[in-house]
């Protein structure tokens, strides 16, 4: 029996991701679709081979994606009646990413996925903060997830309760300056989301193992912020586009065009998460697979991108099951840490 066990543990300890099946194709797909298709959309248009390439990633993640999503549902701890409800409340967005392979959802159908996608982030950004706070060592991991609850619940309900009120009323003011605020909380959530990265890899594998990990995000970083300086309208045009930034900070729509600072500083929120990734990934051997759930779950919310999935009351099928699936996974990180 004692065997049997230390057969058990040993394989948990060398394979911590067995069980992340299909999450982690489903979101590497994403990416490389997200990359083929909405960040480098010129290359699509001459390369026609390439932008076929881009939506078979694309339709097939998405596909891979709602099955991760049900699984991940079900393989909490949590009664079976409250995943039984889980699961109920992501019907809506799968049948609205079903239905926007094939056409143009109706608007009750993205009003529900809106609702649907709510709930799952409440839920699932709920559960993972209070995890964390009761697993020693891992209080710090409270702080992004609260956070991205916060924006990403502004970024759901803002366009839309925009759309319903008249320009110039008092409610229309106050949604006009919720967007500064998401993205205010943005940067915090990305900031908090690198801290808790370092902290947690220097405490479970130390600084020797740890810096290989950060080659990557170090030059990525130095790339990007430099990136405005010869190119200020194609990073602009990135940002605006593939992730949904606004600008809001810095004036929004009132700005025709950001300083090339302000671009600069718009630039460490892709590369503070893809940090936080990679951070994450090297504890992945020490913490039976957190580590890499939670890589995957920034990964996702960086293709859900920093904006309203929304806009003009149309839901981004992209970027709402890209949130869904990085909510799911980051809270599944705080079941394994």
């Amino acid at each position: 029996m004692s065997e049997a066990v230390e057969v058990s543990e040993a394989v948990e300890v060398s394979d911590p991701g067995r069980d992340a099946f299909p999450a982690g194709y489903a979101v590497m797909l994403l990416a490389a679709g997200f990359v083929m298709t909405r960040m480098f959309q010129r290359v699509t248009v001459d390369r026609p081979v390439v932008a076929w390439l881009g939506v078979f990633c694309v339709v097939t993640g998405a596909l891979l994606a709602l099955v991760a999503t049900q699984r991940l549902v079900w393989s909490s701890r949590l009664p079976v009646v409250v995943r039984a409800l889980r699961s109920l409340l992501l019907a809506p967005m799968t049948v609205f990413v079903v239905a926007a392979m094939l056409t143009e959802p109706a608007r009750r159908l993205q009003g529900f996925t809106i609702l649907g996608t709510a709930a799952t982030l409440l839920l699932a950004c709920g559960v993972g903060v209070v995890r964390s706070l009761m697993t020693r060592g891992e209080r710090l991991h409270a702080a992004p997830l609260g956070l991205l609850l916060v924006g990403e619940l502004c970024e759901l309900f803002g366009p839309p309760l925009r759309l319903a009120f008249p320009t110039g009323s008092v409610a229309a003011h106050g949604l006009d300056r919720l967007g500064a605020f998401a993205e205010a909380v943005a940067f915090a959530g990305v900031a908090l989301a690198v801290v808790a990265a370092v902290v947690s890899a220097v405490r479970k594998v130390g600084v020797a193992r740890m810096l290989p990990f950060t080659a990557l995000p170090a030059a990525l970083t130095l790339v990007t912020v430099t990136l405005p300086i010869n190119l200020p309208r194609s990073t602009a045009l990135i940002a605006q586009q593939a992730f949904g930034a606004r600008f809001d900070l810095v004036g929004g729509a009132v700005v025709a065009h950001p300083s090339r600072l302000a671009l600069s500083l718009y630039t460490l929120l892709f590369s503070g998460l893809v940090t936080a990734a990679m951070l994450s990934l090297s504890t992945q051997r020490e913490d039976r697979g957190a580590g890499l759930r939670r890589a995957l779950g920034w990964v996702a919310v960086l293709i859900a991108g920093f904006g309203a999935p929304t806009a003009a009351g149309s839901v981004d099928a992209l970027r709402v099951l890209a949130l869904t699936l990085g909510a799911l996974l980051l809270e599944d990180a705080t079941s394994k840490g």
